[in-house]
């Protein structure tokens, strides 16, 4: 089937309400239900895929009792996969490409299953009514996650990879900001790399100005609830 062109395929769903992935970056996690040890096997066995789905707890369950999703998914590659002795896994998830839940077909598998179309993001502009272009927008970004590390005392995460794609690199930004799930999933969800750059720019930005305001009142050395 295919939707606008572009070809719906099937992915294993691990829905979880706090954890999103955004295609480039990477996330770990802890794989300890029986029904999801089975399927991190049947992906390993296969394409390694595995959709990463935020569950919405505003919406109503469906027909067979299943809390309910948000449309907006990514489908992670696992990248690493370390074994535990009683039968637990960890595993490194890297984001490869977005998708929207079109229909969750019938499965006799444990867990869900669902068709999906691929969202590919709309490139950046070669130059916005500002001017800008892409290299600028990513120089803008650079700059930006690198004053903020300054500014919180986090000189490891001064650096974006720069052979990230654009998309890959704002994502990657969005990651370091140790943003709420429904923040993260409002930017997985913005087609727009424009959106999501002038979004995340202005969120840094009003980071850098909270911490300007509150730096008078911060004690050194002091009891840390004052920080």
């Amino acid at each position: 089937m295919h939707d606008g062109g572009v070809a719906r395929r099937l992915v294993r769903l691990f829905p979880l309400p706090n954890v999103v992935l955004l295609p480039e970056t990477t996330i770990p996690l802890h794989v300890f239900e029986p029904r999801y040890r089975a399927m991190l096997a049947d992906a390993l066995a296969s394409d390694r895929l595995i959709g990463m789905q935020l569950l919405d707890g505003e919406a109503p369950s469906d027909g067979a009792g299943r809390p309910g999703l948000h449309a907006i998914g990514c489908a992670g590659e696992v990248v690493q996969h370390e074994t535990l002795e009683d039968g637990r896994s960890n595993i490194l998830l890297r984001g490869t490409y977005r998708y929207r839940i079109e229909t969750e077909p019938p499965a006799d598998t444990p867990w869900r299953i669902a068709e999906v179309t691929p969202l590919p993001a709309t490139p950046l502009p070669r130059a916005d009514g500002a001017g800008r272009t892409p290299a600028e927008w990513r120089r803008l970004l650079v700059e930006s996650v690198r004053r903020l590390a300054d500014a919180v005392g986090r000189s490891a995460a001064r650096e974006l990879p720069p052979r990230l794609s654009d998309e890959g690199l704002v994502n990657e930004a969005v990651s370091r900001l140790g943003l709420a799930p429904l923040e993260s999933y409002r930017l997985l969800a913005m087609d727009h790399l424009e959106e999501r750059y002038a979004w995340t720019l202005a969120h840094i930005e009003g980071v850098r100005r909270r911490l300007d305001f509150l730096g008078p009142f911060r004690h050194e050395g002091g009891d840390p609830r004052w920080n």
